[in-house]
């Protein structure tokens, strides 16, 4: 979710993709615990964030002003956005997420927050139900599932390899729940080129972050696909 030096953030790819970082990579390591039942649902830990009637309703607020509709409803994901938080824990992420104040980068409301987050270890966790909309992405908070990650940057989480078997899990789930492509898993920084980008609001028109970016995704998109179909 956080900016992120794009060029920094493709070498660390790059070095993943090339098994610079922590020693040689292959797909088959990346899932190894999955290959068995590519839509099975891992483990996910419930810590659920505040979302009572007043955020709903900033929500809906906000998604009038920005998509167009009065809704907080999450009815038909299209994507699922994965991010890095900037952050060294789960509860660092869920402390930022918890409190319905204005967002430290636009000052609005609803506080921004994410479905799902993966930790350093693997452990997959969910601070907000999935038919619920979340402020994660702009542009595309109307139609997608967040997912975060404890980490400072792609290369961290790409090489962090129980860290991404779960991510793998969390997401190959998903997907295979929501029926969605493999291209239908995107980074952050890849928010503006897709065709269900849509905002409103001039001022938020065209923002996006450097987190997960393109070359990143590319070897994300990778390993998911070594999971096999749904």
């Amino acid at each position: 979710m956080a900016p992120g030096n794009a060029a920094a953030v493709a070498a660390a790819a790059i070095a993943v993709a090339a098994g610079i970082s922590g020693g040689a990579w292959t797909g088959a390591e990346a899932s190894a615990t999955a290959a068995a039942s590519a839509a099975q649902k891992p483990k996910i830990a419930k810590q659920l964030i505040p979302y009572p009637q007043r955020r709903k309703s900033d929500m809906a607020a906000y998604s009038k002003r920005h998509y167009g509709g009065y809704r907080w409803r999450l009815t038909d994901p299209q994507l699922i956005v994965i991010h890095f938080a900037v952050a060294a824990s789960i509860g660092s992420i869920r402390s930022t997420f918890a409190h319905n104040r204005p967002d430290p980068e636009y000052g609005e409301r609803p506080n921004v927050c994410s479905h799902y987050a993966v930790g350093a270890k693997g452990g997959a966790v969910q601070f907000v139900k999935p038919g619920i909309r979340c402020r994660h992405v702009v542009g595309l908070n109307h139609v997608s599932i967040g997912v975060e990650h404890v980490g400072f940057s792609d290369g961290e989480v790409l090489g962090r390899r129980p860290q991404l078997r779960g991510s793998l899990r969390l997401t190959q789930w998903l997907r295979c729940t929501y029926d969605l492509g493999i291209k239908r898993v995107i980074g952050h920084a890849e928010s503006l080129s897709s065709h269900f980008y849509k905002e409103l609001d001039p001022d938020f028109r065209g923002r996006t972050h450097g987190d997960f970016g393109k070359r990143s995704m590319r070897v994300y998109r990778r390993e998911l696909r070594g999971l096999g179909p749904c």
